[in-house]
């Protein structure tokens, strides 16, 4: 449990600082750090899911799915919190723990919509999808 809480606290701060001084710090930072999680986590899988999963996460992260300069409406929260979700895919099709990813689609899907939506404060708003990203990986596991 120590380690999950660090481990997603650190996700959560490289998504802020990607948000605050250079992007490249969330969207590699971030993957990077979700991807050996999964290896501490113990998922017995091949290496072409963990650098697909890697990839996936890493242009999941460069986009709100929204034009520059636009606000973001909730669908644009569902469909990164979704890209999120989907970059894990390749774990999924490697482990077939399908009950666990679905799970964690739904909720880190939903997570990122409502949280996005109603959290006004953008230290709080990107910390708190940093930290989802990586804090519900261990659904996977099921």
């Amino acid at each position: 449990m120590i380690i999950w809480f660090i481990v997603s606290l650190f996700s959560a701060l490289a998504y802020r600082l990607g948000g605050q001084l250079q992007t490249k710090i969330r969207d590699l930072g971030l993957p990077a750090i979700a991807t050996v999680y999964l290896l501490i986590l113990g998922l017995k899988c091949s290496w072409w899911a963990y650098l697909l999963h890697f990839g996936l996460l890493f242009g999941a992260l460069t986009t709100y799915w929204k034009k520059k300069d636009q606000d973001a409406k909730w669908w644009n929260w569902l469909l990164t919190g979704l890209g999120y979700s989907l970059s894990a895919l390749p774990i999924a099709i490697a482990t077939n723990h399908w009950f666990g990813f679905a799970i964690r689609t739904i909720t880190l899907t939903a997570f990122a919509t409502f949280w996005s939506e109603f959290i006004g404060w953008d230290i709080l708003e990107e910390g708190g999808r940093g930290f989802f990203i990586t804090c519900s990986l261990p659904l996977l596991l099921i």
